[in-house]
């Protein structure tokens, strides 16, 4: 039941509102006294200044570029840390010289903390990039200003960002290689145990599969992303191994490793392979690059040799070798890789070769045709259907004389339609004449057996072929 309500006594209004008065004034009188405005004015100001560091307001002087106004009571925010006082110029951090385009940070001018000498402050790591995933630069951004971003980090913005943003710099072309090689470990091991126990394996158990039981799917075998990872992972753990793995990526399809340092060696060759072979095919490919390696030893031991295993590109299927699209795709990666590997060398430029087999011949091609070229000091042409053009064309730090081509005799390539397509006669017409060095070949070595060894026929025991010994010079910078 509703009642009505009563309008209250005129004496007992009165009453009230005076009581109500006194108490507001006994309120401010104790804020007063307890300096509670000063108190509150620094935690606004460190509100401020957190918001700040995510660059997404103003300075509390309404200057975006100026720096932050101390708070009034002792001159340091409630978490210790320490500010310029807006009267002073702003010091500026160790890595302020960060490259002023793609990779350069939008706050990069923010002031390091400054206080007494006699007192100590703990300067958290800086987020560069305002943090989530922009710890690190942009995918796009050029390996030179990557480097330049990453040289410019203290150690604890080095650890912060190998903490934080792992998956976007450990592919990154600019990222010194023992960086790269750290976190793609960390990677692959964590990918092992996770597929292991996804299928219910011990990696003993998945290991006594061959490969072909593996491709054929017999029952119980592992899937074959498994198997290639838990080989992958016993060859770069194996004692003596002195692998470096620089792009695992299952999802994009690329597998980058480099048997040996590129960034330390003397001499570093690259080798890009043809149709159909997936980053599955990586073991396979490091064989390859291991024979490299020993073939170049045996011209120079003295010198320091490391060969990659480049499967950064989406190969074609045999339906798409015919055509270009491939190469052109992968012509960038290509550039910004062997750029890449300019900028991360540690002491004097080494000596580098790029070795394109088969379909692989076709993205160095392109790579190299373009205005911009790769900066390599060798190329080699192995089993190739063409580089759609000719030599001439090519754009790097060589001259013709350091385009060396090997073309067998026994090379189905020969026999093939295929070559009709990426302008085989632009590469093999006048071939003496142009100037290139052309590789001896043996007269049974097929299109796979380039980068092979042999058996030798008096002491039975495994030999460099011809074309491993005029690679291994090259590689060498002796041939």
């Amino acid at each position: 039941m509703l009642r009505p309500r009563r309008a209250p006594e005129r004496g007992a209004s009165l009453v009230e509102y005076g009581a109500v008065i006194l108490l507001v004034a006994g309120i401010v009188a104790t804020v007063a006294l307890t300096d509670v405005p000063s108190r509150v004015g620094g935690m606004f100001s460190h509100g401020m200044d957190c918001v700040l560091r995510l660059g997404e307001c103003e300075r509390p002087d309404g200057d975006p570029d100026g720096p932050q106004a101390a708070p009034e009571d002792d001159g340091a925010p409630p978490d210790g840390r320490v500010v310029v006082p807006p009267d002073e110029e702003a010091a500026q951090p160790e890595n302020a010289d960060l490259p002023e385009e793609e990779g350069r940070p939008g706050n990069a001018d923010l002031p390091t903390a400054v206080g007494p000498a006699d007192e100590e402050v703990v300067v958290e790591p800086v987020s560069w990039f305002g943090g989530g995933p922009e710890l690190a630069p942009d995918p796009e951004t050029k390996p030179d200003e990557v480097n330049d971003w990453w040289e410019g980090l203290s150690e604890a913005e080095r650890e912060e960002v190998m903490r934080e943003e792992p998956e976007h710099i450990r592919d990154l072309d600019g990222v010194p290689a023992e960086i790269r090689n750290e976190l793609n470990r960390e990677f692959l091991d964590a990918e092992v145990e996770r597929l292991l126990e996804e299928e219910g394996q011990s990696a003993d158990e998945a290991l006594e599969f061959t490969l072909d039981e593996v491709r054929d799917d017999v029952p119980g075998a592992p899937s074959l992303e498994l198997w290639e990872m838990l080989k992958l992972q016993r060859t770069v753990s194996a004692d003596g191994s002195d692998h470096y793995i620089l792009t695992l990526d299952p999802d994009e399809g690329r597998a980058i490793v480099s048997t040996g340092n590129p960034d330390t060696a003397d001499n570093v060759a690259t080798l890009v392979p043809g149709t159909g072979i997936e980053w599955t095919a990586i073991n396979g490919q490091l064989g390859r690059a291991q024979n490299l390696r020993d073939a170049a030893t045996r011209v120079d031991e003295e010198a320091d040799h490391a060969v990659v295993s480049w499967i950064g590109y989406d190969t074609p299927s045999w339906g798409q070798a015919p055509f270009g699209g491939k190469a052109e795709d992968g012509k960038d990666d290509l550039q910004d890789f062997q750029y890449g590997l300019r900028v991360t060398h540690e002491g004097g430029p080494s000596n580098n070769t790029l070795i394109g087999h088969s379909y692989g011949s076709v993205v160095v091609g392109h790579a190299a045709r373009n205005d911009s070229g790769v900066y390599v000091d060798n190329i080699v042409l192995v089993g190739s259907p063409g580089i759609g053009g000719s030599v001439d064309e090519l754009n790097f730090d060589g001259d013709v004389g350091d385009v060396h081509v090997a073309m067998s005799d026994e090379d189905w390539i020969n026999q093939n339609t295929l070559k009709g397509f990426h302008d085989y006669d632009g590469l093999y017409d006048d071939l003496e004449q142009s100037g290139v060095s052309i590789i001896d070949t043996g007269p049974e070595t097929e299109h796979d057996g380039y980068f092979n060894q042999q058996e030798d026929e008096n002491s039975g025991e495994k030999v460099d072929t011809i074309e491993l010994r005029q690679f291994g010079g090259i590689i060498a910078g002796a041939g």
